[in-house]
Formats: C-alpha cells, structure tokens, sequence
C-alpha cells in the first residue's frame, strides 16, 4: 500500500512537470555528492538456548546524483533527487552452527560453532521526493524514497568446527589434529548458483575435509548460495522503499551542506533464500528465515544546485 501511493506521487510529481511549460522553467536543477553510513535492522538469529547470534554493523559507502527542486513560495516547494547510492552492512555471525560435507557418494552433517564475517555492499538506484521548507540558511525537509538494487555482493570469512552425528570431529586432511576449518567468501547475490563454490575459488586448491572415513572436497572460497540444493532466488530484493527527513544548511545561495536520515520500510531480504545458521528442520532439513531486515542510513552531502 505504501509502495502503491509512493509510485503515484511519483509519477504524478514528474508528470506535472514534464506536461507544464511554466513549471518546467521554474526547475532547479542540481548536483549533489557524499558519504553513506548504512546497516540493516532485523531480529538476530538464536541458537538453542536463546542467545543472539547475529550483529549488524555501520558499513560506508557514498553516493552521487542530480536533484530537481520546484518553489512554490520563496520558502516553501518540492524536491526531487537520482542518486546512485551504495550502502550495506558488516555482518557478524558467532556461535552454533552446521554445515554438509558432500563427498562422492553423499553427504556427511555435522553441527558445532561458526564465526562468519561478511561484508554486505549493495548499490541501488534511490529516487527520494521530498517536500522543504526554508528558513533563513537552513532547510528542512521530509518525504518518501524508491530504491532500485542493481549491484549486491559480499566479501568475508568462516571459521567451523563441527562433529559428526557418530561424534567424530570434521579433520583438515591430511593434518588430522586440525579441527578448525578456515574458508574465504565471495558472494554476487544476483549471480551465484546453488551449490557452486566461488568464480574465485577455480585456481585454488580445494579443503579437503574428513569426516567419518569419507574425504570431502570443499572450495577454498564460497559463493553466495554454495548450501543451496536449488535455487531459492537472490537474497536481497530488487525493491526497496521508505522515509527519509533531513537538514540542509546553505554556504551560499547555490552551495549547500546536508544531513538526512533514510529509514527503510521495506523487507530487502527474500525470505525464501534466507538460509538459517544455527538450525536445521526435520531429518536434517534446512530451514529458512521468515523475518524481516530493513535498510538505514545517515546521509552526509555536499551539493550545487543552478
């Protein structure tokens, strides 16, 4: 319902404009740059007992774009913006966790502790509309935002150590005293098949992983959905939308300083692929998420409008 109203005031927004003359040569046009401080807001995954696994931290970015302002009084119009905008988060996982070892004639499950750590970068397409009010140098304004994602990728690291359902530990072979086991992670959320290792991971020598006599080849380097049987499609959603309010202080009559928050109300994860850490279904079955994570961000730009 909120996304039905946004796109019509949209439209309507950009309709009026490009249909009235007048109008049109009262747009101020403009150009706008800075800096992105962006993480997710969801429930963290818990384990068994109830503990927090999950943590999302500020991740930076930046943004760039045109703006397109209307007055209708010397102090009062409307304010719309293209922005290329990238933002993300880095995500931490600690603490219970599972993982398959396929080798070649099935796969052995085991379920111990893992800590993964990723670095979440997203790129959208934002188009915020905006109304303002001016007030001597500053400016106040508040209004509703339409993302588009066009880029979305991860970059990190898991450690695990698990056991069998025999209790035998998961082995580095053939160092059959290391128990830890150490991946890297590369992940194109848009891209990346089920079951598939990394692009990255071609020229590397694979982990070999024993586990109850069995000798399990695992890529060095993990793609995005490489614990998928199927595909589940992406992970994060194309659609994004919210609020979004901020201050703008003027330097001069063209040159600007702004800060604005953004706060999402849309879901950007896909639920249907988003793959529990900590716990499996039934006969081992996985289990996925049915939540809801959110974008926010603390805007800071520098801006010229003509």
């Amino acid at each position: 319902m909120i996304l039905t109203s946004f796109s019509r005031i949209v439209c309507f927004f950009f309709a009026f404009f490009l249909l009235s003359n007048s109008a049109i040569a009262q747009i101020k046009y403009g150009f706008k740059t800075g800096l992105n401080f962006a993480r997710f807001q969801g429930p963290s995954e818990t384990d068994n007992q109830g503990n927090a696994l999950e943590n999302w931290d500020n991740a930076t970015g930046f943004h760039i774009g045109m703006t397109f302002s209307y007055k209708f009084t010397d102090r009062f119009g409307l304010r719309g913006e293209v922005l290329y905008s990238k933002r993300g988060a880095k995500y931490s996982y600690e603490g219970q966790a599972f993982r398959f070892f396929k080798h070649t004639t099935g796969q052995v499950f085991t379920s111990g502790t893992g800590r993964y750590l990723i670095n979440v970068s997203n790129s959208y397409i934002d188009i915020p509309l905006m109304a303002y009010g001016k007030f001597g140098h500053f400016e106040v304004y508040g209004g509703g935002y339409m993302g588009l994602l066009v880029a979305s990728s991860g970059e990190g690291s898991l450690r695990y150590s698990g056991k069998t359902a025999l209790g035998n530990n998961a082995y580095v072979n053939p160092n059959t005293s290391e128990t830890e086991l150490n991946f890297n992670l590369n992940h194109n959320y848009r891209r990346d098949d089920p079951g598939e290792g990394s692009s990255q991971s071609d020229n590397e020598t694979a982990v070999n992983v024993k586990v109850d006599g069995f000798i399990a080849e695992t890529p060095k380097t993990m793609g995005a959905y490489y614990d998928y049987p199927e595909d589940k499609g992406a992970l994060y959603n194309t659609l994004d939308y919210g609020v979004v309010g901020g201050l703008t202080y003027y330097i001069s009559s063209s040159l600007y300083l702004s800060a604005r928050i953004q706060y999402g109300l849309a879901d950007i994860t896909n639920n249907k692929a988003d793959l529990s850490k900590a716990k499996t279904g039934e006969n081992n079955a996985l289990l996925f998420r049915d939540d809801k994570d959110q974008n926010f961000m603390i805007q800071a730009s520098v801006g010229f409008s003509f």
